[in-house]
């Protein structure tokens, strides 16, 4: 099921990034929104048998929990701009943001809360926030160096909420609140039952509070580990302090200015926040001094963009950096007046580690602070140029060839392609490869057989960063993968931002010469 459906997500993303009309650009995303939901379902079906028949194991280990929830908002960036909706998180200060856990499955539930938050919310906003509470000895494993917590996950709407004689359904196997939910938003009534059973699995539970039409707020909790920060090599971030820089928030959202002045305060910045271009103009007017300015595009009277120019208009204030997030794409006849006013334009729902990184790099290297690019052209055109990366693709399906390609293309790679393990060994040795993609259901000699070759010839062959890519979604698929000596986990249907975010994690181990 899932091979086919790789060709179809695939290629509707590939698709998306081309010159389209109106009327194609909707047709396209129409199929885009298809296919993600039929995937759901898929997803949810196969998760609840396995679930049913105690088949579904966690799959425990590192991960970085910012990334994780930013990774799941990033998924309805389109989403929320459609229906103009704020969609954000908080992160409490005492949370550990490395731990011990299942990303994957953090993460789905995440998707599926955020996911039925917007589906039921016509306006206002859906926020995430993230609090934790440190175990004490007695209620956590003996022998443990490094603590334990309670993680507190909570989904908050102003949609259409749910009557309290109802909100007991929810957990249900194949539930909805009724027959009139499922005629007009959809859905399995799988999700947020797989969602409480993996919660429990993880140690936690869930539940609702809600009221009819003021809003939800769907939280779960999840026992984790708190883990070791991991090292970087040097070249991977600047360490660059922001305390005591002046930061000028401009933004008509009350919650968004509420969440960027709290986080810039946590990194140690000076914080001012207005509600309007002309409470902006006016305080800067007034002879206050700010080192960096954050601004909202869509605001009333006056846009983030004009906002700039009248900004950069002033001899007083014609250098200042300034970051503009914008949940819509940018048209391409402004590309120039975005491109001259701006260091980045970072897309809704903001990354606040994406916007640390900018951050830095403004204060590090203000003579170069004007990038021209927004964080689309960041993360694809100049990946290849940030991250040289020699690349084997290892797939005997021509379809799913086309579709790894094309993307690699828009990252800036070149790819070679070997349709079977034997084609893959036989390049290892005319060829030197810092990464392969390998599918694991190959004919001749699949992935798994390959790997376990490649790492038999250490002596003779420099090693490739190995990632699997698979249509299986069980547990044990990954293990094997992983015990073949294969370095990195993608299941199918692979999207382009997986693969982004597989080759960064390539960096920490491989060398580009």
């Amino acid at each position: 099921i899932r091979t086919p459906m790789n060709a179809v997500i695939g290629m509707t993303s590939l698709l998306l990034d081309t010159a389209l009309t109106a009327e194609q650009l909707e047709f396209v995303e129409t199929i885009r929104t298809g296919s993600d939901a039929l995937l759901n379902i898929i997803n949810d079906i196969l998760d609840f048998s396995k679930i049913e028949s105690d088949k579904l194991e966690l799959d425990i280990h590192p991960f970085d929990l910012r990334i994780c929830i930013e990774e799941a908002l990033g998924l309805f960036s389109a989403a929320a701009a459609a229906k103009h909706l704020l969609v954000t998180y908080r992160f409490a200060p005492e949370t550990p943001r490395y731990v011990h856990g299942d990303v994957t499955r953090v993460r789905q539930i995440l998707v599926n809360l955020v996911g039925n938050a917007i589906k039921f919310t016509s306006e206002g906003e859906v926020v995430v926030s993230v609090s934790a509470e440190q175990l004490s000895p007695e209620q956590t494993p003996p022998d443990n160096a490094d603590p334990w917590y309670e993680i507190l996950f909570s989904v908050s709407d102003t949609g259409i909420g749910i009557a309290t004689d109802r909100q007991d359904r929810l957990f249900q196997s194949f539930s909805q609140v009724d027959a009139s939910t499922t005629r007009k938003y959809g859905g399995t009534g799988l999700g947020l039952a797989i969602s409480k059973r993996l919660s429990e699995m993880m140690g936690g539970r869930m539940w609702v509070d809600s009221t009819v039409d003021q809003g939800s707020t769907f939280s779960f909790t999840a026992t984790v580990q708190a883990s070791a920060e991991p090292t970087l090599e040097a070249s991977d971030h600047t360490d660059v302090s922001l305390d005591g820089k002046r930061v000028l928030i401009v933004d008509d959202n009350e919650t968004n200015r509420r969440i960027f002045v709290h986080q810039t305060e946590q990194w140690g910045m000076q914080s001012t926040a207005v509600a309007s271009a002309k409470e902006a103009l006016d305080w800067l007017r007034s002879g206050h001094v700010v080192d960096v300015a954050l601004l909202d595009m869509q605001m009333p009277e006056i846009d983030g963009l004009s906002l700039a120019e009248h900004i950069h208009a002033s001899n007083v204030t014609k250098d200042l950096p300034l970051i503009l997030f914008s949940s819509v794409g940018r048209n391409d006849a402004d590309r120039d007046r975005f491109d001259k006013h701006f260091s980045v334009c970072l897309n809704k729902p903001v990354r606040q580690t994406r916007l640390y990184e900018h951050l830095q790099t403004i204060f590090s290297s203000p003579h170069i602070a004007k990038s021209s690019a927004d964080e689309t052209t960041m993360g694809d055109q100049l990946l290849a140029e940030v991250l040289p990366r020699r690349i084997l693709l290892a797939e005997d399906n021509p379809v799913n060839q086309k579709v790894a390609v094309r993307m690699l293309e828009r990252l800036g790679y070149r790819v070679d392609i070997a349709a079977n393990g034997i084609e893959v060994l036989d390049g290892l040795q005319r060829q030197r490869y810092d990464v392969i993609l390998m599918d694991v259901e190959m004919p001749e000699l699949d992935g798994i057989e390959a790997a376990e070759h490649i790492r038999a010839l250490e002596n003779r062959v420099e090693q490739p960063y190995i990632i699997a890519m698979t249509a299986g979604a069980m547990q044990g698929d990954r293990d094997r993968c992983l015990d073949a000596g294969m370095d990195d986990y993608l299941s199918k249907p692979v999207r382009k931002e997986d693969i982004v975010h597989a080759l960064r994690r390539s960096s920490r181990i491989v060398t580009s010469s």
